[in-house]
């Protein structure tokens, strides 16, 4: 416990020190709120007498999810991977699921971080109301949003061996979600068409669907539980998969 200890502190300072990702990481979410919240003013969500602005704060919460784990996480995990480092920590007594589960805990802090600059930026700015009453459900599923972008990480590990070719695909999975999940342009402003296909291929409009409901319309997560258990079974799939595919992989080099 106390190697995992050591090793997620210095994973975390050697994130935060990383300047150009820390800035980025912190100033993504609240750029995009104070464009958004002023481009969208006046869109009405239909049947709950609210404009789209309630509804950005618990839309961006997972875009910051995504890039600390897909985009953060995954690189620091390929990096090592690639480099050899799994394997030298292993030797100092961690074994992989520490040093993954560390390097998670990093991005789990820079997350926490991030989150409370977008709150308290959307409170000040355009005094939007935290739903105190519901922390519990909000943050449960925000949890849930992580244990689906870790399966994809995990899922593309298993596939991919490069950093580089991964953080290329990184980028597309990233912009795919928050673009085509409803995260930055609300489903309201989608076509049927596009709608029925992102319910379809881009689970993480689910997360969305419960966030928005959670945080905004006072709703408890006992109403989103189909919600729950299409995020719980894509993500318990994606990680049964990519550990599949590891394990195969790792025969087939010893063979």
């Amino acid at each position: 416990m106390r190697k995992l200890y050591i090793f997620s502190k210095f994973q975390t300072s050697l994130l935060l020190r990383s300047f150009k990702s820390t800035i980025v990481g912190f100033l993504l979410p609240v750029v995009m709120f104070f464009i958004f919240s002023n481009m969208l003013a006046e869109l009405e969500v239909p049947e709950t007498g609210k404009t789209i602005v309630d509804y950005l704060v618990p839309a961006f919460i997972p875009i910051i999810i995504i890039n600390a784990v897909i985009v953060i996480y995954g690189q620091y995990y390929m990096l090592y991977k690639e480099q050899g480092n799994l394997l030298k920590y292993k030797l100092l007594g961690l074994n992989t699921f520490s040093i993954s589960f560390g390097i998670f805990l990093a991005t789990l802090i820079f997350q926490i971080i991030a989150t409370l600059f977008l709150i308290i930026f959307a409170v000040v700015t355009k005094g939007v109301t935290v739903p105190y009453g519901n922390l519990l459900s909000v943050i449960f599923m925000m949890l849930l949003i992580n244990l689906y972008q870790f399966a994809i990480v995990i899922f593309m590990a298993s596939l991919i061996n490069k950093s580089t070719t991964y953080q290329s695909v990184s980028l597309i999975i990233f912009y795919i979600q928050i673009f085509l999940g409803g995260l930055t342009f609300p489903p309201e402003m989608f076509p049927v068409f596009i709608k029925e296909i992102v319910y379809i291929v881009n689970p993480i409009i689910y997360g969305l669907v419960a966030m928005r409901g959670i945080w905004a319309d006072g709703q408890s997560i006992l109403n989103y539980s189909q919600e729950v258990m299409i995020l719980s079974f894509v993500s318990i799939g994606l990680i049964a998969i990519g550990m599949f595919i590891s394990k195969k992989r790792e025969k087939l080099q010893y063979q």
